[in-house]
């Protein structure tokens, strides 16, 4: 997971319709997750003077969310579509501005409470490939998939508490940095089933091409505009791994156990940090990267009809 916290997902998932024919599935599941976010930018559109001028890192940001799924075959081909959507109860930001290269003469930083709001969006299509041994005890298959999704994190700093130099706490901090990711994804999904105890396991890798955009208004800067203090926008691309298991409950038909892990890594490539002042003029300069790490283990229930 990112940095040293893992994130524990206490899914509760209500699968509220599967029809045999169709294979439709409806699902709401809620779970818990940590999420990691940075970036820097340098002095100049060149990247330069110095090569990180100012760096901001939001770490161990803790979410319980609430998701809304559907999944669907037709055949062999195949549809999933989510929703998930949480508040961040806990976490941390750091804010540091540089003088000279690789974050070398360090002359303000201030520790702050992260906080904020995430959510995502994601349709996915496939083609189910069935590769059963057709004597054994166990089904088997893999599915080329692909797919667009969005997701996006509305982080915030509060409660201030500058470390360097060391003045230490002061009031009115309410700043705001909202980032969506975006863009299409391909991948494989394989899973298999043990016939006699019908448990279930399935895992997904996917490999994801993104734009990415993010505007900021940081409150206590007069020199900045507000609402609309700078924006950033680059290309990135990412990859998420899910390793999720099903198990039927013993005393009932109708109810299986939830448990897996998820893991997701991103990263920009070098992009445009736009500042807009308030006297209506606006700087370039180089945005070096965004770097985001998301992890969680979960476990839940699901309800088949």
């Amino acid at each position: 997971m990112c940095g040293s916290v893992l994130g524990v997902v206490l899914g509760c998932s209500v699968a509220g319709m599967a029809l045999a024919e169709s294979g439709l599935t409806i699902g709401v599941q809620l779970d818990y997750r940590v999420d990691n976010l940075g970036w820097s930018i340098a002095g100049d559109i060149n990247g330069q003077n110095p090569n990180v001028l100012s760096e901001l890192q939001w770490r161990s940001l803790q979410t319980p969310r609430i998701k809304l799924s559907m999944e669907a075959y037709l055949a062999d081909f195949y549809i999933r579509g989510g929703l998930a959507y949480g508040v961040v109860v806990t976490g941390k930001n750091q804010d540091s501005d540089y003088y000279y290269d690789d974050r070398r003469g360090e002359f303000s930083r201030t520790n702050n409470a992260g906080g904020g709001e995430l959510a995502d969006v994601s349709i996915g299509f496939g083609r189910k490939f069935d590769t059963t041994d057709r004597g054994g005890k166990a089904s088997s298959y893999f599915m080329p998939v692909f797919g667009y999704s969005i997701h996006t994190q509305g982080l915030r700093l509060a409660n201030a508490f500058q470390t360097i130099p060391a003045t230490g706490a002061f009031p009115g901090l309410n700043s705001r940095y909202d980032a969506e990711w975006q863009g299409g994804w391909v991948g494989l999904v394989f899973g298999g089933k043990n016939i006699q105890t019908d448990t279930e396991i399935e895992m997904s890798l996917i490999y994801h091409r993104v734009d990415y955009q993010a505007e900021a208004n940081w409150n206590l800067r007069e020199d900045f505009a507000q609402p609309k203090s700078f924006e950033h926008l680059a290309k990135g691309a990412g990859f998420s791994f899910s390793l999720n298991g099903r198990s039927p409950i013993d005393y009932s038909a109708n109810w299986f156990w939830l448990f897996g892990i998820d893991y997701g890594r991103w990263q920009t490539q070098a992009g445009l940090d736009t500042t807009y002042f308030s006297d209506a003029s606006t700087e370039i300069t180089r945005l070096n990267r965004v770097s985001w790490q998301s992890s969680a283990i979960n476990f839940g229930l699901e309800l088949r009809m």
